[in-house]
């Protein structure tokens, strides 16, 4: 293995000299009242908070590393991207990574996925579609893409997805697919939140024909209903 770089030698050093504040007897308790008192992350996430955050980081200091007045709730995933943006590493020098909270929404063509997302992003989130990918790529049509433009699309899509796994500052990610099999919702997002917007066919045909959607479209549709039953049973125990 190579060498450690400095910055990441200091960080680690720099953490470990002030951990005597989690050790105090005095920490414990004081986390479970501010637990107790801020049922909800104070970034505004909406998430039950896990984890309690010095505002102000106290590098030690032991007058605010114990006043409440320092001290807020948070979720772990914004208390990590809080944590990064401050120093650029984790607690004890790891850098940041896997902190993003994924959300797989996945149903067939017009069961309203891009609408779901629109309504739960913030701005600043990651949102991962693949109509969007597409014309951006130059699909003339935001939903009926050329066969020759898929395995490109596919390959954008993957790349995005893969960049998670890496150092970032992002607050939440939304990957939008079709994904009417488990195993594909799984090698998409493997632990990401899934939302199945497993809207009735019958209802996503309506859709498409109200909107116009070209014949694709209501062939997909039946596909992945198709598709999706038939994993559906395959995946039921035996009576």
């Amino acid at each position: 293995m190579g060498a450690v770089p400095a910055h990441r030698r200091k960080a680690r050093k720099t953490a470990a000299a002030w951990r005597w504040v989690y050790d105090d007897p005095r920490w414990a308790s004081l986390r479970d009242q501010v637990l107790s008192e801020e049922p909800l992350c104070r970034a505004g996430c909406g998430r039950p908070p896990t984890v309690v955050d010095h505002i102000r980081p106290h590098r030690g200091n032991e007058a605010l590393a114990f006043d409440r007045a320092n001290l807020q709730a948070m979720c772990r995933w914004c208390h990590d991207a809080k944590t990064a943006r401050e120093t650029g590493f984790l607690d004890g020098g790891r850098r940041l990574q896997h902190t993003v909270k994924v959300t797989l929404v996945c149903g067939p063509p017009c069961s309203g996925k891009t609408t779901w997302v629109r309504e739960h992003a913030e701005p600043g989130d990651l949102v991962v579609d693949w109509d969007a990918l597409a014309v951006a790529l130059g699909s003339p049509h935001s939903h009926a893409h050329p066969a020759a433009l898929r395995p490109f699309i596919a390959e954008a899509r993957d790349a995005v997805t893969a960049r998670l796994d890496r150092a970032h500052n992002l607050r939440a990610a939304w990957i939008i697919a079709t994904a009417p099999r488990q195993a594909d919702r799984e090698r998409l997002a493997p632990g990401a939140d899934v939302v199945l917007l497993a809207t009735p066919e019958d209802e996503c045909l309506r859709r498409a024909r109200r909107d116009r959607r070209p014949r694709d479209t209501m062939e997909a549709i039946e596909s992945w209903w198709r598709t999706y039953r038939a994993d559906q049973d395959s995946a039921s125990p035996p009576r």
